[in-house]
């Protein structure tokens, strides 16, 4: 970055490296103190491994109830910002105090009026909404993309963009695109040899089974309902499918029983390190409900498996449907989720949609996000120097 030395303080309610998000705040800190700019974070809860160069500044409040949490880290988060004299404040995941803002998640607001009806139903859709929690985030959002308060957006995806600019007054050269990247080297067709066979078997994955994978959090809105539905409509009994993330597995294992998939369905839980389960697999499968970039997707990609995924989920603008992933237009449509399995059943097929999707995967590193969002930076800079 070709400025003179910035005292950045970055804002989340939580600092990790776990998660697209997360991971993306920790390349662009280690960017910016490597490059020589004083990086303070402030945040709730700082964990993980940082620099000893950066200064963290956490921000005590209870954490429970969430919504009182969240209430009382925006108010202390924006006087301990305001009292530090910084030249830039970047907000990562929600807007909390005055400055720019990344938003891995999208709005809030689109969440709920768009997603979680279809998400839940609409009888838990309305009590959901209902919840202090969601009208403390609704409040956040609206006070903190004014213009006044955000010179800018940052968003994963034009998904991301269009779900703040349908609901909040920002000018639109003002909410800009930089999508996540990806570590090819760590995820890489490499982990097959390292890790695919004794993981299969850990799994009791035979020669010829099938494994689908699943990698997130939230498994409704991930859309893991709709994918039993499918596969109990493709009727391959070797086909098996592996979860990967945090979950009420014993609910979610009751239900791939009604639909005939009892013993087929493998809930791993949370795992900080994902490799050996995208070694393990044949097929990614993600047909979420919303994500504007969910980027166990892009990690796939990058292992070279075939993906199938939503036009709800941000990677979908970066795929060539039919050569490096398919993708299913409406979530929630399992005939059309079921077809674009089928259509994997042939290992010829997947290996040459897993090969292209390596080669998409390797256009989106950490690079070009972290250069767009330091172009942010400068040009803020520039118009404080203007005034």
């Amino acid at each position: 970055m070709q400025t003179s030395r910035l005292r950045v303080a970055m804002v989340s309610l939580d600092f990790h490296r776990e998660g697209g998000s997360e991971g993306r705040t920790g390349h662009l800190v280690d960017r910016l103190v490597h490059d020589g700019h004083e990086v303070h974070l402030v945040g709730g809860r700082i964990g993980g491994r940082w620099d000893p160069r950066i200064i963290q500044r956490p921000v005590w409040t209870p954490e429970h109830p969430h919504w009182l949490e969240v209430a009382l880290f925006s108010r202390r988060a924006e006087a301990m910002v305001r009292a530090g004299g910084y030249d830039i404040v970047h907000n990562q995941i929600r807007p909390f105090v005055p400055g720019a803002v990344t938003v891995g998640g999208g709005s809030h607001r689109y969440y709920l009026n768009q997603v979680l009806a279809r998400e839940s139903g609409h009888m838990r859709a309305a009590v959901r909404r209902a919840m202090p929690l969601h009208r403390v985030l609704l409040a956040l959002e609206r006070r903190g993309f004014r213009p006044e308060r955000c010179p800018y957006v940052i968003a994963n995806s034009e998904l991301n963009r269009q779900s703040i600019l349908r609901y909040y007054p920002m000018a639109p050269e003002r909410v800009v695109v930089a999508y996540n990247g990806v570590d090819s080297t760590r995820f890489s067709p490499a982990l097959r040899a390292l890790h695919r066979e004794a993981t299969r078997r850990i799994l009791g994955l035979g020669p010829q089974d099938v494994g689908v994978l699943l990698v997130g959090q939230g498994f409704a809105r991930k859309g893991l309902g709709v994918l039993l539905q499918a596969l109990a409509l493709v009727r391959e009994p070797k086909w098996r499918l592996i979860v990967v993330g945090r979950g009420k597995a014993g609910a979610w294992s009751a239900r791939a029983a009604r639909l005939g998939l009892a013993g087929r369905v493998e809930f791993v839980g949370h795992v900080a390190a994902p490799e050996a389960y995208y070694a393990a697999a044949d097929i990614f499968a993600l047909p979420t409900f919303f994500d504007p970039f969910a980027n166990a997707t892009l990690e796939a990609m990058a292992v070279g498996l075939p993906i199938i995924t939503s036009a709800q989920n941000g990677v979908a603008e970066i795929l060539h449907p039919g050569v490096d992933g398919l993708v299913v237009d409406r979530p929630g449509d399992v005939h059309g989720l079921a077809a674009a399995l089928t259509t994997l059943a042939d290992a010829g097929t997947r290996a040459a949609l897993g090969e292209h999707a390596r080669e998409t995967a390797l256009q989106f590193t950490w690079d070009g996000p972290l250069e767009r969002t330091l172009g942010v930076y400068r040009e803020m800079v520039q118009a404080v120097q203007r005034q």
